[in-house]
């Protein structure tokens, strides 16, 4: 459909949704719903021209007028959507949004680093962190993270009693912890692409995360320095994830971040490191002009 053709959207930036998969409701965050106004403003590439937020509850807009369309469509982003009179696209359901967007689900695809591993017991845990690491210390994440939440460095060895509180909380979910060596980054990248409702897979371009100590993502750019042996690397990883994806019932935006890291003999490069199963804060950098994901539209407009 042209962009002449679409009716105008609304979208809603759940920037936090990562926390409603985790509990299976919507739980503000403090500090990410103080950062919501600044973020929604590195978002609008995002929007096409008489696009609108619905940046609080209660908005209201035109009957009818509007597609709804969220940073990720949990089910309170979508009662938002509808509240605010806003026609909300297809989406998958939301048990195939938690296991896409779970650490596990990229775990699944095979580790990146050497001596990476997914474990659901404290043993397990204490075997891996036992074990060599360049840095000398090891990134413990939970299933759902983002910007930079849910993880914490330990030391390589026996665990460190003051990380045992924090671990024993983890484990206790049922839901494992993603356990692997911490990296001296050097560069962070991304590959944004869209998963079409009959599995096609579509990419953008690689581009480059500037990001905070934390790992809370600053800005993203097209100059993305890789390698010929690195874009390709990283090619294959996002049509990998694509493929995954589509298999496992999503459809929508993704990206996969990657970074290049200090190794024992000269730089290293992770092609995947998280998959995003949403929007991302470099998506519309990484697509430019191509945007399947506005043709999404709901059945009735």
């Amino acid at each position: 459909m042209s962009a002449e053709a679409r009716p105008p959207s609304a979208w809603v930036f759940n920037l936090d949704a990562e926390l409603e998969l985790a509990t299976g409701a919507r739980t503000p965050d403090a500090k990410v719903l103080a950062r919501i106004p600044e973020l929604t403003a590195s978002l609008r590439p995002l929007l096409a021209p008489g696009d609108v937020v619905v940046d609080r509850a209660g908005a209201a807009l035109a009957p009818g007028l509007y597609v709804g369309r969220a940073w990720c469509p949990t089910p309170s982003a979508i009662e938002r959507l509808r509240d605010a009179g806003a026609s909300p696209v297809p989406s998958p359901d939301v048990a195939v949004l938690r296991r896409v967007n779970h650490r596990r689900f990229a775990a699944d695809l095979g580790q990146m680093l050497e001596g990476a591993r997914y474990v659901d017991r404290l043993e397990d845990l204490c075997a891996a962190i036992e074990g060599e690491s360049a840095t000398g210390h090891w990134l413990l994440k939970r299933p759902f993270g983002f910007a930079g939440r849910g993880r914490r460095r330990v030391a390589r060895g026996s665990l460190d009693p003051s990380a045992r509180p924090w671990v024993l909380a983890s484990l206790a979910k049922g839901e494992g912890l993603q356990v692997e060596p911490w990296a001296l980054r050097l560069g962070d990248f991304a590959l944004h692409g869209h998963v079409a409702r009959g599995g096609a897979v579509v990419l953008g371009e690689p581009s480059r995360n500037v990001c905070d100590a934390s790992g809370a993502w600053v800005e993203s750019t097209r100059d993305a320095d890789l390698e010929a042996s690195e874009r390709r690397a990283l090619v294959a990883s996002a049509e990998l994830a694509g493929a995954a994806l589509a298999a496992a019932g999503y459809f929508g935006p993704f990206g996969v971040d990657a970074f290049r890291y200090r190794a024992a003999r000269g730089t290293a490069f992770n092609p995947r490191s998280e998959i995003n199963a949403r929007y991302s804060m470099g998506w519309a950098v990484g697509m430019g002009n191509v945007r399947p994901d506005l043709d999404l539209l709901p059945e009735v407009v």
